[in-house]
């Protein structure tokens, strides 16, 4: 495997000298079989065999590609030395969300006054999914990132061409901008995994709970019991007040969450932002993810540490989850541990982690865009013949985990003697133990 992965380094590393060294020659191999097979012909059949209907054609072919040889060439370096200056002067962050198209700021002339020219670009890095919007003579760029991370500057790749794909001359940009993608959040609106009423160590009575006696009042937080609402105050205010536990004098003990990478993790990505930006975990929490040995206790930082671990390779999945949870976990209160629903490395890692730190109580939230189809056709019929290969793929190009993969990561993280909670970050929709019970039972 370690030969294979270093052959195929070596191979992209190739490919991408070999493309740098072929951009800037501006004729494509089309053109120079046109200009070959036309000056072949001019001289053969209308000079030679004096066919002046070859003569005519050959002259008309051989004028138009160097019509836009000699265009595509100057074109491409007016547009290069215009784009290298404009990228000198951009400065502050770029900040995008995955899935969602974004002007950054960047656009071209779309070039309506030079004839047989074409341009066009891509992003070689972030990568990232481009679309050009004509307004008023110009291109203005609409980027949409594929993956969440935190980048140093964006790198395009610019190609201009003519409609008929004799000449083509492409070049690099680099901006410097630095680009923040953020993982989205899909149709969730909010996941409740923690309640905001934490238990304290004084009892008020010896025969009351852990909590005290529900002496104060406080207003309504989402995931509050909904039993302890005070209705007549609503009736008479409109405002939503809730009996609480009388004050405990100890602090309410925080919420340990860990962010695992792995194959299709943009949905778990997205879920931990969302818990963060909700408020779903607490008052007070800890948040810590595969790609960094940082703990964000912020919102601020837990943002820069989920776009942070997108750079994390699949296969390293859950490496730092078993350090987090010796900081962590020893402080008591509620652990949640956020998974892709694809099974890889990460799970064995997962599962001992956890065990490690005691097992009981970790709150497991197995994320996915869905699941594959089942599909009934044909391996050959499915080979030739690639229908609706968006439902098969995440927003992220990852394919969707198949329900066996589903079953299994539930299965396994199940026995940890912890709650799963299943999530649907395209559908919006949260699934808790019946339906994983359920699922296990097909």
């Amino acid at each position: 495997m370690k030969l294979l992965e270093r052959l195929k380094v070596l191979f992209a590393k190739a490919r991408s000298l070999a493309r740098r060294v072929v951009d800037p020659f501006p004729i494509t191999p089309l053109g120079l079989a046109v200009i070959a097979g036309a000056g072949a012909a001019l001289y053969y059949l209308g000079v030679k065999r004096v066919d002046l209907v070859v003569l005519a054609m050959c002259v008309v072919a051989l004028g138009v590609a160097a019509i836009c040889v000699i265009a595509v060439s100057l074109t491409a370096l007016a547009l290069k030395l215009a784009l290298s200056r404009a990228a000198k002067s951009q400065s502050g962050t770029l900040s995008l969300e995955c899935g969602f198209p974004t002007r950054v700021g960047f656009s071209v002339s779309s070039l309506w006054w030079v004839p047989f020219v074409t341009v066009s670009w891509k992003w070689l890095s972030p990568i990232a999914s481009v679309r050009a919007v004509r307004e008023r003579r110009r291109l203005h760029e609409e980027s949409t990132p594929a993956r969440r991370g935190l980048y140093d500057q964006v790198v395009r790749r610019i190609e201009v061409g003519d409609p008929f794909g004799i000449a083509r001359c492409a070049f690099r940009v680099t901006d410097p901008r630095a680009v923040r993608a953020l993982p989205s959040v899909g149709s969730l609106k909010r996941v409740e995994v923690v309640r905001t009423l934490a238990p304290g160590e004084d009892i008020s009575n010896p025969k009351g709970g852990p909590d005290g006696e529900r002496a104060d009042m406080r207003a309504y937080s989402p995931g509050d019991p909904i039993k302890f609402v005070l209705w007549k105050v609503f009736a008479r205010t409109g405002d939503l007040i809730l009996r609480s536990p009388e004050r405990a004098f100890s602090p309410a003990k925080q919420t340990t969450a860990f962010l695992v990478t792995g194959v299709g993790d943009e949905a778990a990505a997205g879920v931990a932002r969302l818990l963060v930006e909700t408020n779903s975990l607490g008052s007070k929490w800890v948040l810590g993810a595969d790609g960094s040995d940082d703990d964000a206790r912020g919102p601020q930082q837990a943002m820069e540490l989920i776009a942070r671990s997108g750079k994390t390779r699949p296969e390293d999945g859950a490496l730092g989850l078993g350090a987090f949870l010796k900081r962590h976990a020893t402080a008591g209160g509620r652990i949640v541990v956020i998974v892709p629903a694809t099974p890889g490395p990460w799970l064995d890692r997962a599962r001992a982690a956890v065990s490690q730190a005691g097992g009981a109580g970790v709150e497991f939230i197995v994320c996915a865009d869905g699941v594959a189809p089942v599909s009934k056709q044909s391996k050959l019929k499915r080979w030739l013949v690639d229908e609706e290969p968006r439902e098969r793929e995440s927003s992220a190009g990852d394919p969707l985990p198949t329900q066996d993969e589903l079953r299994k990561v539930c299965a396994s993280l199940a026995n940890q003697r912890g709650s799963v909670l299943i999530v649907d970050r395209r559908a919006g929709r949260v699934y808790g133990d019946a339906h994983r019970r359920a699922l296990e039972a097909a």
